[in-house]
Formats: C-alpha cells, structure tokens, sequence
C-alpha cells in the first residue's frame, strides 16, 4: 500500500513537471474613450448655446431701455424669446413677477433663471436693483469702513456698502437669497460686486489693504453663502484668473486643468456652482481679445465647469464678424453636452455704449443679424480640442457631427489649413483653405451638412 502511494505522488509530481508554465497576467487594457453624454438644449441643432446676464432692453423701450435702473418688467414679446432661445438668463428681481420665471420654465422646462444680486450692496428701499433687501438701523455695524472707521458712502441714496468680511453680513445675504429665489421661482443667483472685484469702495479701506486681503474675503464670503441644497451661487469672476498667493488644494478627481491649478479659479472652485465671466476671451473694457495664457485660463475654466455640470457665463466681446467667429469658434472648443455653459455676445458697435451686451434687446438683434454665425448646424461635438499641425504652426481643432472648428490663440503668428475637399464657411463661401491671422478662429460645415 506504501508502495503504490509513493508511485501515485511521485506521478503527479511528475505530470506538474510538465504541464506549460502560467499564462501571464495580460497588461490592464487601455482606458476607454470619454463618452460625451448628449442632453438636451433649448436649440437642438446648434451647439451654441445662448444665455447672459441682462439689465438693459428688458422692457418694451427698445435695446437702449435702463430696464434695472426704471423697474421695467420683461415684456410679454422678451418672455417668449427667452423660452424659445436661452438656456441661462439672469435678471435684476426689479424686472420681474413673481410668476414670470415659472412662466418661462412651464413653456421650457430646459431654461436655467437666475436672479442678479449684489454680494455687498444693501439698500434701505427695497425696490433697487440687484438688492437682497431687509435693512435695519441696527446693519451700519455691518457696513463698510474707510481707514478712518467711517462708513464708505454709497453712490445711490440710501444705499450702504457692507462688509463681506462680517459673518452677520453674509448670513443675513445668504437666508435673503434663498427667499428670493423661493419668491421669484429661481434656481439660484449671479452674485456681483465682491470684494476682489467691487471696483465702487476705493482703496483706502480698514480691514482691507493688499490683494490678500481682498483674495479672503471673497473666499470667506463665498464659504458663508454658499448653499447647493438651497440655491445655485453664480459669482461674477473678476480677478478668478490671479494667482491666489499661497498653495490651493487639489480639486476633486476629474476636475483638475494645468493653468488653473495655483490660481482663485482653484481656491474658489468648491465654494461655487458656476461663474459669470463678463470678459472672456476679449475684454469690452480693455477693448482686444485676451492674451494667449490669459485665453487658455478662461477656457480652461469654461471647459471644467461645462463638465461638471455647473453654470458657466461666457460673455465675449467683438467689435465685427471676424471677431465674433473667433470668440464663438473658442466657446465651441470647450462646450459640452451635459453643461450648462452660455455664451453671451458682447458686441463693440460704433457710437454705442460698451456695455451694450447687457442688452436683451441687443442680444437678440445680434442673434437675428448673424444667425449664420450664432445658429451653424453642426451638432453634436465627437471629440476634445486638440492640437493640429497647420502651416505655420499649431492651432486647436475640433470636430462635430456636421462640421468642425479651428482657433489660432497665437497673439504673433498666423497659421494657414488646407483641406482635402470642399468646406464651407458659416457665410455658405465654400473653400479648401482657411487663413487664421493671430488670434482668430473658423467655423466650417462639411458640405452636405445645411
């Protein structure tokens, strides 16, 4: 029996001995292209996607209509127009009806209504622009100080500049925006005039002395208001681009972009659930698109708060149509599906006011004026911008179901693209060669995409 034990092991030693090696582990496999999720928009077939923040042409006075400064109430015709074109709208709670956003969400259950409210500006009437309203005597120890201990004055009678440092202060803005977005069926707000960007207070301040100062208390102010569960916090992103002067936590996973990191974009990111960027790409204040690192930090912004979902303003400026392709042509490089990321026109008309792209009016003249440029067809997008070889250099590229976009954000060099076949120009000019001069962008449709 011991015997023919040990000739039994010593077989199955010998059958292990023979039998093949182990497979190796297979190497993980590559990751699996990003899938853009498709959702739907106010204008299906195009992938620009209109929206902004309006104080003027509300009414029934025409575009140049100081709608916010009179109180008018958006019009009947404005109403419907908003239905039927924009995703994101922000208006002052002076130009409304209680019913007025229910009605536009009831006939466009896609549309996004915001209310436009100061982040430091309280006013003893309660019928003002932009003002959470509720003062009480017992609030001028909120206020603002000059470094003599006196209140800043405020350009508007009655008006009061408060502190956004003091934590009363920004409960008290905090409980009267969420009752105003319950009064005015809103989803949230478009906070304006904060401290790094409230240009109205001058520079002699008490609490307030270098850009740090500043930089905290639009942090602490942001962290003290901000409530997701309550309402959506939009806040104006002037100065976000500035690096934020001491090292800023990494982001959550998937939301991290190479020029934001170190900069307010970063700092401010969890505190927010969106922005409203008055000068993207071109500044209508400074009048000239933006630099090249400049371009790339408000794409970048654009781009992540588009993939996280959140609620991105993009208001642009041009003073003519080449300018306008290449500010749409940008916005269109980093739009995403599931976002809601709006583009506003900003344009720079002769003779007119700069700001006329807080114009309703103005807006939808421009939308109806180049419809070519504002309502090209070329539905979903199917890829990420990317870098291309061009003549000349590099520019971005990318490409959509019906057509595709190039941008040249060179502030120096010109860059020339050939094409195997037939293009066309949002214009309907057909072509096989697009020239892009510094700092401009093509839209272009495949032939048989109209």
């Amino acid at each position: 029996m011991e015997a023919r034990t040990l000739t039994l092991w010593l077989w199955w030693i010998g059958m292990l001995a023979q039998a093949p090696p182990e497979e190796p582990t297979p190497p993980p496999a590559p990751p699996a292209p990003k899938v853009f999720r498709a959702s739907d928009r106010v204008r299906p077939q195009c992938p620009v996607r209109l929206g902004g923040v309006y104080t003027l042409g509300l009414g029934e006075g025409g575009a140049r209509e100081e709608s916010a400064a009179l109180g008018s109430k958006l019009s009947a015709d404005n109403q419907q127009w908003l239905a039927a074109n924009c995703d994101v709208i922000a208006l002052n709670a002076v130009n409304l009806t209680p019913e007025t956003f229910p009605a536009i969400t009831k006939a466009q259950p896609l549309f996004t209504p915001l209310l436009l409210l100061s982040a430091s500006a309280l006013f003893e009437p309660p019928e003002v622009r932009g003002n959470v309203g509720g003062w009480k005597p017992e609030m001028m120890a909120w206020t603002l100080r000059d470094g003599s201990g006196n209140p800043i004055p405020h350009p508007v009678k009655g008006g009061h500049w408060m502190d956004c440092g003091n934590a009363d202060w920004a409960a008290h803005w905090r409980e009267r925006a969420a009752a105003l977005v319950r009064q005015y069926g809103a989803q949230g707000v478009v906070a304006t005039q904060l401290p790094l960007s409230n240009l109205y207070v001058g520079g002699d301040l008490e609490k307030y002395r270098t850009a740090e100062d500043f930089t905290q208390a639009t942090a602490d102010w942001l962290r003290a208001v901000h409530s997701p569960q309550r309402f959506l916090l939009i806040p104006s992103a002037r100065g976000f681009d500035s690096v934020a002067g001491h090292p800023t936590l990494p982001t959550p996973l998937g939301t991290e972009r190479e020029h934001l990191s170190g900069r307010l974009w970063d700092d401010y990111f969890r505190l927010m659930d969106g922005a409203w960027n008055p000068e993207w790409v071109c500044s209508y204040r400074d009048l000239a698109p933006l630099p090249e690192e400049a371009w790339t930090i408000a794409l970048e912004a654009a781009d992540r708060a588009g993939e996280a979902g959140q609620v991105f303003i993009a208001a642009a400026a041009y003073h003519n149509d080449a300018e306008l392709e290449y500010a749409l042509a940008s916005y269109l490089l980093v739009v995403h599906n599931q976002g809601r990321c709006v583009f506003q026109p900003m344009p720079l008309l002769p003779e007119e006011r700069l700001d006329l792209g807080l114009s309703l009016g103005a807006l939808r003249q421009q939308v109806e004026a180049k419809s070519a440029y504002f309502n090209a067809p070329l539905g979903q997008p199917i890829q990420e911008r990317h870098l291309v070889p061009a003549e000349g250099g590099q520019v971005w590229r990318r490409a959509f179901e019906k057509g595709v976009v190039y941008v040249n954000s060179s502030e120096k060099r010109g860059c020339s693209i050939l094409f195997g076949s037939d293009m066309e120009r949002v214009t309907g000019a057909k072509t096989r060669k697009v020239d892009l001069p510094p700092q401009s962008g093509a839209i272009l449709l495949y032939p048989a995409a109209r």
